[in-house]
């Protein structure tokens, strides 16, 4: 099993948007940000995350996956 690390929580108060970035803790390469609800706050971090990453994963299981066009 996977642990991912909160390793940033970012406002954009311009366009109103809140994100959380991660680390994989077994391969910091690995990196992933993903929309949280504007404002989050740093108690409410860890549970807008994984809201975030359970939505990111139920979306990936019901993707289909394709080859881009061949043109001409």
């Amino acid at each position: 099993m996977s642990t991912l690390v909160v390793t940033h929580l970012n406002h954009d108060l311009q366009n109103r948007r809140s994100y959380v970035n991660f680390v994989w803790s077994d391969d910091p390469a690995k990196r992933l940000g993903l929309e949280v609800p504007y404002g989050t706050t740093l108690d409410d971090a860890e549970r807008a995350a994984n809201i975030a990453v359970q939505s990111l994963s139920d979306e990936l299981v019901a993707a289909t996956i394709e080859l881009p066009q061949q043109k001409g």
